[in-house]
Formats: structure tokens, C-alpha cells, sequence
């Protein structure tokens, strides 16, 4: 089901016919908006609105490096125009594109509209076609789009038929992962990287191939059922402004679970239970007095 601030930018960009890589300043200005870049240090982004919230000014930090970041927090605080009644709304660097909030948060609201609003999800389908998971992909797409690569790749998540999911590491702990529809693997917010994963390793400074390469499954899925020699294709690339490591990681090589009622058949049919070293009855799970 869509969100609706996706289902509103879905809106604007039909109502307005909003071709691909839109002319933001000019969206904005169709919104009785006029965004204005400026020598700020305190936020990236801000909204300033009219008592009567008919039009205002978007202020952007004049700094920003990247182009796409830029375009996103312009779109971040017309989403902000779009779904939020304040008037005034000050948006700082770590709650634009952050994706670490959940639920009705404001801010994870306005990342929504924006990420729709500049990657509309049929147009997105349309350029990816059958290609399989890649930052080579995503890449494409962010320069097509003209969007940053984290935004880009949550995207591409969102709508792959492929088991994928795109996660974030910041001193060497797991801050969010965007798994695909298909992704059914549990991986743990907050822990720690495996050393056995190609972000770890990056991270430490090694160098590590680029593409994507297949690694033990158990680096990154917490889940006592999993198969021995299981692995899961991992490609990472660093992302030094940030502090941290984007990583996309695709189950190209199908995981079979063991099943637990199995396992515990199997144990209680252990031949050694069997014998005088037996220590538990079948299906008592209790010690022999």
C-alpha cells in the first residue's frame, strides 16, 4: 500500500505533468515558493511560510556539496509545504535523507514525498527493467534522476523483483536497512559488522574489490537456522563525507532455512540417545534422574 505523502507527490507530479529530473526551482515556484540558497551553518534546509500558508521561501545551505542532496532537501521542505501546517520548519543535516525515524515522523514524512517526487516509482520500473542488483545500477539511475545514491538505492529496493535490501553503517554498526518485498532475512539494527563483511573491511581501510561478491551469509543474517556454507552476495562503497558505508546486499543464491521442528526430530533421534550417555527422553526435554 502506498504511503499517502508518496501517493501526494504522485499527485503533484501528475497534476503539474513533472517530467523526470524536474527543474526544482521552477516546481517551486509554481507552489508560490521561491527557494533561496544561503550562507547558513545551522540546517540544510529550511521552510518559511505565510501566516496564510499560500506561499513562502525555501532556504537551502548554499554549502551542500553534492547536487543531489541539494535537490533532495528542496524537495524535502516542498514535501514540508505539502503535508505539514507550521509555518516554520528548520530542517538540519542529520534529519534530511537520515531514514532512521519511523512511522508519522515529520521528517521521515517529508523524505517519503521527496524520494517519490523525484524517483517516481513507474518511471524508476521503467529504467530498471530486468537488471539485476548494482551500484553500478543505482549509480545510472542517480545521474538519470538527479538524486543521491542512498536515496537512489532505497528506491531501487523498493521496487525490485529481486531479494535485495540497501543498508547503512556508521562506526561499524548497522543504523538502518531497506530490504526489497522479497528480502525475508532478519538483520539486526544496531549490531555490530560482522569482520567478515565487505563494508567491516572497508570501514577498517582494507582494500576491498569492487562489484559484488559473495560472502558467508551468517556476516550479516541473525538466524540460528541457517544452512551451513549459506552465503549472500554483498557490495559496499564508502561514503567518507558521511561517516559511513552503504551497502547493498542481494540472496542471488537461494537461502534454505532448516526447519526447527526438524531439528529437534533430529536431535531426539541422536543414536546416542540410545545408549547408557543418554540425557534427555524424547519430547520431555527433561534430564534422566
Amino acid at each position: 500500500m502506498i504511503a499517502k505523502e508518496a501517493y501526494l507527490a504522485r499527485a503533484l507530479r501528475e497534476s503539474l505533468q513533472i517530467r523526470p529530473c524536474p527543474d526544482l526551482n521552477k516546481l517551486a515556484r509554481e507552489l508560490s515558493l521561491l527557494v533561496v540558497e544561503a550562507d547558513i551553518e545551522s540546517f540544510d534546509g529550511a521552510l518559511l511560510c505565510r501566516r496564510n500558508r499560500l506561499s513562502g521561501r525555501i532556504l537551502v545551505k548554499k554549502t551542500i556539496r553534492e547536487e543531489g542532496r541539494k535537490r533532495f532537501t528542496i524537495a524535502h521542505e516542498i514535501g514540508h509545504f505539502i503535508l505539514h501546517c507550521e509555518m516554520q520548519i528548520s530542517c538540519f543535516f542529520s534529519e534530511i535523507g537520515c531514514w532512521e525515524s519511523i512511522g508519522e515522523h515529520p521528517e521521515r514524512q517529508a523524505d517519503n514525498f521527496a524520494s517519490e517526487l523525484l524517483l517516481p516509482s513507474p518511471e524508476v520500473v521503467k529504467q530498471v527493467g530486468d537488471a539485476s542488483p548494482s551500484f553500478e545500477l543505482i549509480i545510472f539511475l542517480a545521474n538519470y534522476f538527479g538524486t543521491t545514491l542512498t536515496a537512489t538505492g532505497r528506491k531501487y529496493c523498493e521496487v525490485s523483483s529481486y531479494e535485495c535490501a540497501l543498508v547503512w553503517s556508521v562506526d561499524g554498526r548497522i543504523r538502518w536497512i531497506h530490504p526489497s518485498s522479497r528480502f525475508r532475512h532478519w538483520i539486526g539494527i544496531g549490531c555490530e559488522l560482522s569482520e567478515s563483511t565487505m563494508a567491516r573491511q572497508m570501514l577498517n581501510g582494507d582494500h576491498i574489490l569492487t562489484g559484488m561478491h559473495e560472502v558467508p551469509a551468517e556476516a550479516w543474517v541473525s538466524d540460528y537456522r541457517l544452512p551451513v556454507g549459506a552465503t549472500i552476495s554483498e557490495e559496499s562503497l564508502m561514503m567518507p563525507f558521511y561517516g559511513g558505508c552503504l551497502s547493498l546486499l542481494w540472496a542471488k543464491r537461494e537461502i534454505r532455512y532448516r526447519d526447527s521442528a526438524q531439528e529437534e526430530l533430529l536431535r531426539e533421534l541422536d543414536p546416542q540417545d540410545f545408549t547408557h550417555e543418554r540425557k534427555f527422553w524424547p519430547s520431555k526435554g527433561k534430564r534422566r534422574p
